[in-house]
């Protein structure tokens, strides 16, 4: 389910699992979509509303992992 910003849980997390993984810049952002499966709009969408989803989501974020 999404949530105002278009952005599932599943979508946060698929995300924020390449961040956590180091294996690239998260400006880069076709190889961030190809990790991750999300779409543009989505990957665009939690760069603009990060902190929300942080909030709204706080058990997703990783560290290091």
């Amino acid at each position: 389910m999404a949530n105002d910003f278009g952005v599932s849980k599943e979508d946060f997390e698929a995300y924020e699992t390449v961040r956590a993984s180091g294996v690239t810049n998260m400006f880069a952002r076709d190889i961030v979509l190809s990790l991750s499966g999300i779409s543009r709009d989505v990957y665009m969408a939690i760069l603009k509303h990060y902190g929300e989803l942080m909030e709204l989501y706080p058990d997703v974020r990783k560290e290091g992992e």
